[in-house]
């Protein structure tokens, strides 16, 4: 029992606290579900990215830090739409953003990171399409602009530097998921 509390202990002694100030956070994951894109389509999968540095600690108490993150993310979703009026083919749709994003974090634990955050950047869209059926013209597009969202999340670390990450949100998926890099 004694050397199982030792290696325990051990084991969190090497432990930092989840996310400080100067450490920066890269994940990298996939995205589901409808995000900015909803109406009518397939459900969407994504692929995404961001980063992250924290600039500085913020008290809450006495106990309890926040750290305010600032960075980017870019990710690109696709989806398909197949209307019972048209036949021989559908509409594949394409989404992709390039944003900044801050997020600020709750500081509680070593290897919980919660956290919450707002986003602003370019989202473009292309719908085109594909089959040997008829186009329906009007309904083809390109189109680009810049728009907010919002995210909140946690990372859970394995060790000090490798984790997974969820979160949810208004952005190109509403959930994504993925690992967690921590740089010291």
């Amino acid at each position: 029992m004694l050397i199982l509390a030792m290696i325990v202990l051990t084991g969190m002694a090497g432990f930092t606290q989840s996310f400080e100030k100067g450490n920066q956070g890269i994940n990298v994951g996939f995205g589901l579900g409808p995000g900015y894109h909803s109406s009518g389509y397939s459900f969407p999968f994504g692929v995404n990215g961001s980063y992250e540095y924290a600039i500085v600690e913020v008290q809450m108490g006495s106990n309890l830090t926040g750290v305010v993150g600032v960075g980017g993310m870019a990710g690109v979703s696709f989806s398909t739409w197949a209307h019972s009026n048209w036949t021989g083919g559908k509409y594949h749709n394409t989404d992709f953003i390039i944003a900044a994003r801050g997020t600020y974090h709750f500081i509680f634990h070593d290897k919980f990171d919660p956290y919450a955050g707002i986003t602003i950047g370019y989202h473009g869209s292309s719908q085109k399409w594909k089959g040997d059926g008829q186009d329906p013209p009007e309904l083809s597009y390109s189109h680009g602009y810049f728009r907010p969202g919002f995210i909140v999340g946690a990372r859970y670390f394995f060790t000090n530097n490798f984790g997974v990450y969820a979160e949810l949100g208004y952005m190109l998926n509403i959930i994504n998921l993925g690992v967690t890099i921590k740089i010291d």
